[in-house]
């Protein structure tokens, strides 16, 4: 006759995302003719002889680390793998000692202290992950921070990268920017960028774009090395995450500003806007669905700076002014004082010269490849934009 014999439940010290504090159980029973055996509970050992053993245990959950987890991007992300994924995944977040996690408590993730500076810091927080959402960057327009941007944006990357193929990540889903591609005019028209068109040279004088750009190059090295890289190119991102105390972006507060008729100064040009809960949807379908080495186009919407002061002025409430044409001498001077302000408070600056000069280019973006390979469907934009006023 075969009973069981020995029978030890063991706890792990794993916790998983979505738990509510029990800790998986790993169950390791031998099985054979026994002397002894007795009822038992969970944390219970009981031990006798036997000759051959079968080890049953629960599929563990998917490490994924998440950097910029208290970014705009990455709370969202953080929030809906929770909410989606439950006990299937195991969240850590890479954060700067001077980071807020307030946010965080409560959450069942795992938080270490990692700068992008320090590779050595990063190396560790990788260390046994399975998957990396890398959604930390900066996001400055005036000459003055090039340095710090290429810091953060391009070597942080890097950092990142080296520590995904030291340590075996499958999959890295890099966070990148409309900014990182091409858009140029071609014959006097503006042709739609997609994931191939190639980065114009008139993009290399922007600051922001140059990082962006380069931190997409060290994707491509990693992968030439390889490692398993798909990038998310999100356009504008707006929209407020519902959940309280959820960080928030500068870009709601200019949709606010506008709504409320305190922001009149309009740019001539155009450029794609996303919602930030379709973002998240991308990188979770990326992280999926992503064919590797490739990059996906994230925009739910086209438009010109004009049309979106239409659109906003067309919500319920709404006080947007006539919007003013930022041009010639006036977008000059602007730009000038954003770059001043900025060099003079070491502080970040939308306004500078060259976002003057990119806003005032007409851009439009192709969503479609999102569309057919990662089964994205884009919120309506009027959603979005109520979003980001608060209505």
């Amino acid at each position: 006759m075969v009973r069981i014999a020995w029978l030890t439940v063991q706890r792990m010290p794993v916790f998983s995302a979505g738990s509510t504090g029990s800790p998986l159980l790993r169950f390791f029973v031998r099985i054979d003719g026994a002397r002894d055996s007795r009822s038992f509970g969970t944390g219970t050992a009981i031990e006798t002889r036997n000759r051959f053993s079968v080890a049953l245990s629960f599929m563990s959950a998917t490490p994924i680390l998440i950097t910029g987890a208290t970014g705009y991007i990455g709370s969202r992300l953080l929030r809906d793998l929770i909410g989606r994924f439950g006990d299937g995944v195991r969240c850590r977040v890479a954060l700067r000692e001077a980071s807020d996690a307030s946010f965080l408590k409560g959450l069942p993730v795992e938080i270490v202290r990692a700068d992008l500076h320090d590779p050595i810091a990063v190396g560790e927080a990788i260390r046994g992950m399975e998957t990396v959402f890398h959604c930390a960057g900066m996001i400055a327009f005036t000459k003055s921070f090039r340095l710090r941007l290429h810091d953060t944006n391009v070597l942080g990357t890097r950092h990142v990268v080296d520590a995904c193929l030291e340590h075996g990540v499958r999959r890295m889903v890099m966070t990148s920017s409309i900014a990182a591609v091409g858009s140029d005019t071609v014959d006097g028209r503006v042709p739609e960028s997609n994931e191939h068109s190639a980065f114009a040279e008139w993009q290399r004088h922007n600051v922001y774009m140059e990082s962006k750009h380069l931190a997409e190059l060290e994707c491509r090295r990693g992968v030439a090395e390889g490692l398993d890289v798909v990038t998310v190119n999100p356009g504008v991102v707006i929209g407020r995450n519902p959940e309280p105390g959820m960080p928030g972006s500068s870009s709601n507060e200019v949709m606010r500003l506008i709504y409320e008729g305190r922001q009149p100064f309009c740019p001539e040009g155009s450029t794609g806007f996303v919602d930030v809960r379709d973002v998240s949807d991308a990188l979770l379908a990326a992280w999926q669905k992503g064919q590797p080495a490739e990059r996906y186009i994230i925009v739910g919407e086209n438009l010109s700076f004009r049309e979106l002061f239409s659109r906003i002025a067309a919500l319920p409430g709404s006080r947007t002014r006539k919007p003013v044409m930022v041009k010639g001498l006036a977008g000059a001077v602007a730009g000038a004082g954003g770059e001043l302000f900025s060099l003079l408070t070491g502080r970040p600056s939308f306004v500078s010269t060259e976002s003057i000069r990119q806003a005032s280019r007409l851009a439009r973006f192709s969503n479609r490849r999102s569309v057919q390979e990662l089964g994205i469907s884009y919120r309506p934009f009027d959603e979005t934009l109520r979003s980001a006023v608060a209505l």
